[in-house]
């Protein structure tokens, strides 16, 4: 829903006032510096409900998140997303960090636009795919997925940080719905001995 809002508001909005926003939310190096100017939780927090390309098709993507918080419970699939989020965001900028002072990229791309759910959504997928039910559903979000994945992955082989971001965030999705099926298995499911009374 909050989503579908935003895509509301960023066509209401005048361009110049949409990319201000966008400017200001963007997960950047400058964004996310503590000081002088930077103000990373802001940032992070809001760079989730504004996408930045083709804003009408995540409010769809996004009810994978329902299925995230079926399979792991509210808890475990907000600390999950959300650190998807904030992890695959660090690595990403980490990256930019290292290519601007190696040369490999100019200086100015330390202000770069960096917006948008796509870490939290695809790692959501990514649970979906592997913990849906119906069995049906995991199909459903492995064709959706599928069909986002070549946009998504575009300019991986040039190490842009969107595309390894998304990669990240789809290996967290797989990986924290087994382990959470792991941890909420009783003990005497998970091979150990069960203890008769009076032994």
């Amino acid at each position: 829903m909050a989503l579908a809002a935003a895509w509301v508001v960023e066509e209401l909005l005048p361009p110049d006032r949409l990319n201000q926003l966008l400017a200001w939310s963007s997960t950047n190096l400058a964004n996310l510096h503590l000081w002088p100017a930077g103000h990373p939780v802001e940032a992070l927090v809001v760079s989730a409900f504004v996408p930045q390309d083709s804003a009408w098709v995540w409010p769809l993507f996004a009810l994978s998140t329902y299925t995230a918080v079926s399979a792991l419970g509210t808890r475990r699939a907000l600390l999950t997303l959300a650190g998807t989020h904030i992890g695959a965001s660090a690595v990403t900028q980490t990256l930019v960090w290292w290519r601007i002072h190696h040369g490999d990229l100019p200086g100015s791309e330390s202000h770069g636009i960096d917006t948008g759910p796509s870490y939290v959504v695809v790692a959501a997928m990514a649970i979906a795919i592997v913990a849906a039910r119906p069995i049906w559903l995991r199909a459903v979000w492995a064709v959706l997925l599928a069909v986002a994945a070549p946009a998504l992955l575009d300019g991986m082989g040039d190490a842009e940080p969107a595309p390894i971001g998304h990669l990240l965030s789809c290996t967290a999705g797989i990986t924290a719905a087994p382990l959470a099926r792991l941890r909420s298995r009783p003990l005497t499911d998970q091979g150990a001995c069960p203890v008769e009374p009076g032994s």
